[in-house]
């Protein structure tokens, strides 16, 4: 992949009253392109190789193309302003190699939402114009923070498995089914799941359809009864185990489609 995704840390504009304030800092995500090393990132990003493992879950210096590195923990400083509408929305600086559909991906929101807030007609955008993301200071007041983050190193970790061959009762890099995907995965982030598809349905909360958020895990009637799991991405999409004809782990749609109409419910195992 030769797309270079830098999400940097965005300035939301604040409005200072007596006594209250919103400050929140995002973090900071890269996409490894070819001849990136783990030092070079590191490096550039004023950053140590061991606390770029650290954020990644690393026990190498291993890295691919395309692979999600998060290089930054999140801040949230909050309290209630004395007037919320006076905060503006949030801004995001346009990067090279960026589109709408990335840019919805990782605010949770949607690339028709995004034009309309910007008034834009199409979907072209340009490295170095700003783009408000709608993010207010309602809603970060009612953010899971450090939460939607994690759910966020998630979906990055199970980027990295893209690809991945299935396997029958496998859970482990070298072949998952879809239950051993999800398990092998919130492991890495010392989240214990029960082994298969229909006992998942039992950890965690439940949660609506409408308030999913990455890192949730939705489940599927695809042979009758819970017979299928995978991890909420955002955007409507999600990244499971499919099967051998599908290519393994892939990303596939929540809105249309087999898993559309095969949805049964979610459970949120991240708080």
């Amino acid at each position: 992949m030769r797309k270079v995704w830098l999400i940097s840390v965005l300035a939301i504009s604040i409005s200072l009253f007596a006594g209250s304030n919103v400050v929140i800092a995002s973090p900071a995500a890269y996409v490894v392109k070819a001849g990136d090393t783990l030092w070079n990132i590191a490096n550039s990003n004023g950053l140590s190789i061991d606390s770029v493992k650290q954020l990644n879950g690393l026990s190498s210096e291993t890295i691919h193309i395309g692979q999600l590195l998060i290089l930054s923990n999140p801040a949230v400083i909050q309290t209630i302003p004395s007037n919320p509408a006076a905060i503006s929305s949030s801004q995001y600086i346009i990067q090279a190699g960026d589109t709408l559909w990335n840019i919805a991906l990782k605010y949770g929101t949607t690339v028709d939402k995004l034009k309309a807030i910007n008034g834009l007609t199409n979907n072209m955008i340009f490295a170095g114009d700003t783009l408000q993301v709608g993010i207010t200071a309602a809603s970060a007041n009612i953010s899971r923070g450090a939460d939607s983050f994690t759910g966020s190193r998630v979906v990055a970790k199970a980027e990295q498995y893209l690809g991945t061959p299935y396997r029958y009762g496998g859970a482990a890099p070298g072949g998952f089914d879809c239950s051993g995907f999800v398990q092998y995965i919130l492991g890495q982030f010392q989240v214990s799941l029960n082994r298969t598809a229909a006992s998942q349905y039992n950890n965690g909360v439940a949660v609506n359809r409408d308030s999913l958020v990455s890192g949730d895990l939705v489940f599927f009637n695809t042979y009758g009864g819970i017979s299928h799991v995978g991890i909420y991405a955002g955007n409507g999409s999600f990244i499971h185990s499919s099967s051998s004809r599908s290519g393994g782990v892939i990303y596939s749609s929540l809105r249309e489609g087999y898993y559309a109409q095969r949805y049964v419910g979610a459970r949120r195992v991240i708080r």
